[in-house]
């Protein structure tokens, strides 16, 4: 390391993302000059680096870091940092040009707009009481902001005709040429969304995530064209409005001896057809706008999860062709079904045809050479984030001889599945030694002990696993609690395990099973367990445990409930943790770390 030339170093080290870079510099102390190097810092970002909790982030960007050289400072879900310390950094960062400060304790009152100066992007959560009089005159100074995120995560506002402190101070901020808006409130209060692109002439781009009914917009009086329309499962609407530039119409003239339709382009009917959201995410979904670029499109996100009723055969070979095409190559989310492990009917046709020329024992079940998924699971070598929801209507033993296909994904870091009864989990050695899985969800659609036994056998082959849910109507908290603590990294940060019932083979115990689990994860930062039938004396002893072993550091959130609208009582979760809460799917939708 000492041999290379700082020019070459410089130019390795711009590529880490900032804790990386600051872990680096720990092992090798004589390098820590880099942090203080413009083209190593100028990005700095800490979004949702929950592992930093023991660091003072604040301070150590101030000493060991020059703030002047930073002019972008990303620190999404860093929830824990006091408002005052945030404050006095953004006074030592002269140059900064980009903040990102989703659920943290920054927002948009009167003492944190008079540090937002200087920004040309700014990502804030706030609340409508942060727009009292003075932070609506302070918006005056925001002269140069041109990109904006709000995440409103409370709203108190109860007629939603009355004009609010937040229509007020994006009136005034009139040079916004884009809008991001996630409303994360059940509030009935809606947002008056087409109010605010009347105010803002130079709007370019509007993108709305919103948890309560939203009528039908249409801002092509503003020159917004809708561009993506999503209503998944989770009651989220979201929509993103976009001025697209004039293209002139293709004058090709096509041959008659040209297809009609290409395989895909046939495919995608079938989806447009049978499915009720919209299968691709948010780019797909603005090159779709023009039919021609259909069958040149690189797919980055694919939702195959469709509704029961459209469960068939036509459905799922449109999936498998356009899965097998060359559009598939990039292919990073995916979701779907357990139907796609039946195969499609090319696949079936060949067994069939396999049959014909060989006799076979009625009624014998023969394993085919080669699954018909085993092909796809080979060409997608770029897929990080996987999604398989069991489909009542497929249960056959292709199903469950499928999950041992997931190992092919190598790139794979998250994963969640619905497990079906018969499943026993004994393909997850092989995936946990093949796929560096950092985010693992699981959903027992019904006991299955088989599973449970076998998961807790392999999680110690979990090298790389940070976030870890479960859920199931009956669970051995022993043997979960006893899975996690053999994890040889003790890298666990996030955990949280929902059940109707769980059951202890010792109930005097209790205590004892929780103590020994936090002792062997110290660096566990959330730990949520929802008991809904748990008895009133096992719910006190939990708690009392958490308790201990909380240390009193801000970061440290352990709850234990019964209900999950319980974390939203008098001391709510933060939102930083809610996806592991809520289990949202992050394939197909807006993704607002892309902001």
């Amino acid at each position: 390391m000492d041999q290379l030339p700082n020019e070459i170093l410089i130019n390795i080290l711009k590529h880490l993302n900032t804790y990386d870079l600051v872990q680096f510099c720990e092992v090798f102390p004589r390098l820590d000059y880099f942090l203080k190097e413009k083209y190593v810092i100028r990005i700095t970002n800490w979004s949702r680096r929950f592992e930093s909790y023991n660091k003072n982030i604040c301070s150590f960007i101030s000493i060991k870091m020059d703030p002047t050289l930073i002019e972008v400072l990303n620190i999404n879900c860093l929830y824990w940092i006091p408002t005052q310390d945030l404050r006095r950094l953004l006074q030592k960062l002269v140059n900064l040009s980009e903040l990102y400060a989703i659920d943290t304790k920054l927002g948009l009152k009167y003492q944190d707009t008079v540090e937002y100066s200087k920004l040309h992007k700014l990502a804030i959560s706030v609340e409508d009481e942060h727009f009292g009089s003075e932070t609506i005159e302070a918006s005056g100074t925001l002269k140069s902001l041109r990109k904006l995120c709000i995440k409103i995560i409370a709203k108190k506002l109860e007629h939603g005709n009355a004009v609010s402190g937040l229509d007020l101070f994006l009136s005034r901020i009139k040079q916004l040429d884009e809008l991001w808006v996630l409303d994360d409130t059940d509030s009935l209060y809606k947002v008056n969304f087409q109010r605010w692109v009347v105010q803002l002439k130079n709007l370019k781009k509007l993108v709305i995530r919103s948890r309560t009914v939203l009528p039908i917009y249409d801002f092509t009086f503003a020159g917004l064209s809708k561009i993506f329309d999503c209503k998944r499962w989770n009651t989220d609407i979201e929509l993103i409005f976009e001025k697209i530039q004039y293209r002139k119409p293709s004058t090709t003239v096509k041959s008659i001896f040209d297809p009609r339709e290409t395989d895909l382009e046939k495919a995608w009917d079938v989806f447009l057809s049978l499915h009720s959201d919209l299968p691709c995410g948010p780019k797909e979904s603005k090159l779709l706008s023009i039919p021609e670029e259909l069958n040149s499109i690189q797919f980055e996100n694919l939702n195959f999860v469709h509704s029961i009723i459209f469960c068939n055969l036509q459905y799922v070979t449109a999936a498998y062709k356009l899965l097998e095409s060359d559009n598939c190559k990039e292919l990073q989310r995916l979701n779907f079904r357990t139907c796609l492990f039946q195969g499609s009917q090319k696949s079936n046709e060949q067994e069939e045809d396999h049959k014909i020329f060989k006799k076979a024992r009625v009624g014998v079940k023969k394993d085919l050479p080669h699954h018909p998924f085993e092909k796809i699971s080979k060409r997608l070598n770029n897929l990080v984030e996987l999604e398989i929801y069991h489909c009542a209507m497929c249960t056959s033993s292709a199903v469950i001889s499928a999950y041992s296909l997931i190992e092919n994904f190598e790139t794979l870091r998250r994963l969640t599945l619905e497990i079906p009864y018969l499943l026993d989990g004994s393909f997850l050695e092989k995936v946990f030694l093949r796929c560096r899985l950092e985010y693992l969800s699981l959903k027992l659609i019904a006991p299955n002990e088989p599973f449970v036994t076998n998961l807790n056998l392999h999680l110690e082959k979990a090298v790389a696993l940070k976030h870890f849910r479960i859920e199931c109507s009956i669970l051995s908290m022993e043997k979960i609690l006893k899975g996690l603590s053999k994890m040889p990294r003790k890298i666990l940060q996030r955990t949280f395990i929902k059940c109707d019932q769980a059951y202890f083979i010792d109930n005097k115990n209790v205590r004892y099973i929780f103590s020994k689990f936090l002792e062997c994860n110290p660096q566990l930062i959330f730990f949520g367990l929802i008991i809904s039938q748990a008895t009133a004396k096992q719910i006190t002893d939990i708690k009392r445990t958490l308790h201990t072993f909380k240390t009193g550091h801000p970061a440290k959130i352990f709850h234990v409930k019964k209900q999950v609208g319980e974390f939203n009582g008098i001391f709510p979760v933060p939102p930083a943790h809610h996806d592991i809460i809520f289990n949202r799917t992050r394939v197909s939708v807006i993704d607002f770390d892309e902001f």
